[in-house]
């Protein structure tokens, strides 16, 4: 369910997630049969009562009970923890304590409880995250017993005033005897709801003119997610599961309305802020490079903290603060950027967008459904993420790619950040390799990238020539020698000179191994670099293991080069190559050539991913399994010479 308090339970669930196998059946007539999938814990009750007021707050009441069946979840079902926003929200009344099969309770006691908080020091608020924990250890606790959670958050101020909404959904992962969730409000504030893999709720009028919705849920067999191929990452829809869509925004310009009427008081330009865009933007030569510049500086300077949009308070920081403090959330980053902007006569408007696997929105608009904000630049059709490292000017990194957002300042209905597909993300690497008589061989390798791997590595390579342990990649290329059981040497050249980010980016290698092949007798050579290329068409082999996936995944389109040329020693005789490879489906395409010269062979290999993304249907599974099949078997490709 959505309730924070089981954050700690849920991450440790998916690694604890085995698939267990049955057991056989009499000699001759052996079956396999696969056992009920068991998390280890249930919750016997898990209950969430939301009473909303008139101006959109709320309070909040969770109480449940989680029974532990296994002893592989003793430590983690024993730990939980209460996380809310200490601006906003008032923790109440909790009860806490260990409930023994044989109905014993023992309350937790004061020293099992220990609360971090993101407050100022001498009582000061905190500058940037509000939210507070309340970490709890419940003891003496053993398998078959039970423990029992309850609290109330009472929230004294309303996310966007007048509004209210609720995205919430159940873990068909995790077992209920029995979950309940209701919601009480005005029928005055007009919420609608939407609810899917549930019966309807059952709907009451109360007292004073409120109305009250009633769900519940149970699943005594839950779903073992992790027996899912782990090769490719599910696209989520809200659809998929048990879950609850309640709000009164009337759709997502309201909500868009409701954030800017917050953020636009924060984006002023004052003459610190002028002064400030005059100082960053001097000697550019058009407004495009005074955008690109602003953009740089706040990546550099403001460091990337807080909550974002989890609930609290979703108003920016003021510009002088974020400044004094060098430091801000998502909100904050935006806002300063837009405040630069428009003190340089540049438009901009913050748009609200998610960042995890989610690419579409629900039904009925719920502010939930956004928990990040990026700036807009309408003249240069260009998204700004300035809390992203890896991000050049106009680029956002790849969880943001294909997006549903809403533009805050000038309201323009759902649009899409753009994708980025095999145009942009390309990579290619060129190796010469020259063995000599007595088996060492010398190398010179090349490598270019555009697109996300060009961001993600010129970004570390900066990083790292700025570092006080830059050395030229002399002890990068020596351990990864030694790992691999041989001795050598070597390091990097022609780093492409940058400070940041980059959309295109290159580097070169040279580096000698000492006996890496055997001269004195007849040998199948391995046909590929010492050093495996970043992106490498390797990698894709993977794929040939699963043919099928029952969800729509992520994806996205590149185009992978990789050369390998290899000239052998007069002291050999290069006796055979392997044959071409051409595999292609409606999608991927690999190809792989081997030309011959005498002593020296060539090859080429391409790999082409035009699948559009950021989602694929299952289907498209088949056609990467056809290419990886390809991939996986020349890979075993060798190249045989036998001693003059």
């Amino acid at each position: 369910m959505q309730g924070r308090t089981m954050s700690t339970l849920r991450r440790v669930v998916a690694a604890l997630a085995l698939c267990l196998a049955g057991t056989f059946g009499a000699l001759g007539q052996q079956t396999l049969a696969k056992k009920p999938y068991n998390p280890g814990w249930k919750y016997t009750s898990y209950k969430q009562h939301i009473d909303v007021n008139d101006d959109g707050s709320r309070t909040e009441t969770v109480d449940y009970s989680l029974t532990v069946l296994a002893d592989s979840t003793l430590k983690s079902s024993s730990q939980q923890t209460i996380s809310y926003h200490e601006g906003g929200e008032v923790l109440e009344d909790v009860v806490a304590y260990t409930k023994k099969a044989d109905g014993r309770r023992i309350d937790v006691p004061d020293g099992n409880v220990q609360v971090t908080s993101h407050n100022g020091i001498n009582g000061t608020a905190p500058a940037f995250s509000d939210l507070k924990d309340r970490h709890i250890v419940f003891p003496d606790v053993a398998v078959g017993d039970s423990i029992v959670l309850a609290y109330t958050l009472r929230g004294h101020k309303p996310t966007f005033k007048n509004h209210y909404s609720l995205l919430s959904r159940y873990s068909e992962a995790e077992a209920y005897d029995h979950a309940e969730l209701v919601v009480t409000a005005p029928k005055r504030l007009g919420l609608r709801q939407a609810t899917y893999h549930l019966e309807a709720p059952k709907v009451e009028d109360v007292d004073g003119g409120r109305v009250r919705w009633t769900w519940t849920y149970r699943n005594t067999q839950p779903t073992d997610y992790s027996a899912e191929s782990d090769i490719y990452q599910r696209a989520w829809s809200y659809k998929d599961f048990p879950s609850i869509e309640i709000s009164n925004f009337r759709d997502y310009a309201e909500i868009a309305a409701a954030y800017e009427e917050e953020a636009a008081k924060r984006a002023g330009v004052d003459e610190r802020i002028r002064a400030l865009a005059e100082d960053i933007t001097k000697d550019s030569k058009n407004k495009r490079e005074e955008a690109e510049k602003i953009y740089r500086w706040a990546v550099k300077n403001i460091t990337f903290a807080g909550n974002c949009l989890s609930g609290g308070d979703v108003v920016p920081r003021p510009t002088a603060t974020i400044l004094d403090m060098k430091m801000g959330d998502c909100k904050d980053h935006a806002t300063l950027v837009q405040a630069l902007l428009s003190a340089r006569g540049i438009k901009s408007s913050q748009a609200l967008i998610n960042t995890a696997a989610w690419y579409e929105l629900p039904e009925i608009p719920c502010w939930q459904a956004f928990n990040h904000v990026i700036d807009y630049l309408p003249d240069y059709d260009a998204y700004l993420d300035a809390t992203s490292t890896t991000s050049p000017f106009g680029v956002l990194p790849p969880q943001e790619h294909g997006k549903p957002t809403i533009h805050t300042t000038a309201y323009r209905g759902i649009e899409r950040t753009p994708m980025r597909g095999s145009s942009d993300n390309q990579s290619d690497a060129v190796t010469d390799m020259t063995v000599r008589p007595d088996g060492g061989v010398d190398v010179r390798a090349s490598y270019k990238f555009t697109g996300e791997m060009a961001n993600g590595l010129s970004q570390s390579f900066a990083e790292w020539k700025r570092s006080p342990d830059f050395d030229g990649g002399q002890r990068t290329i020596q351990r990864w020698l030694e790992r691999s059981g041989h001795k050598g040497s070597g390091g990097y050249d022609g780093i492409a000179d940058t400070d940041s980010a980059t959309d295109a980016f290159s580097y070169e290698m040279h580096y000698h191994v000492e006996d890496y092949l055997d001269t004195s007798n007849p040998y199948g050579v391995t046909l590929a670099a010492q050093f495996p290329a970043p992106n490498s068409i390797a990698d894709t082999a993977a794929a040939a293991a699963v043919d099928q996936y029952p969800h729509e995944f992520l994806c996205h389109g590149d185009v992978r080069r990789e050369k390998l040329t290899i000239t052998f020693p007069p002291n050999v005789k290069l006796l055979a190559v392997p044959k071409n490879v051409h595999e292609q489906t409606a999608l991927v395409r690999f190809d792989a050539n081997y030309e011959r010269h005498g002593n020296t062979l060539m090859v080429t290999r391409t790999i082409t991913d035009t699948t559009p993304g950021p989602v694929c249907a299952p289907d498209i599974v088949a056609q990467y399994a056809k290419i990886g099949a390809a991939v996986k078997k020349d890979a075993k490709a060798q190249a045989v010479y036998q001693p003059r």
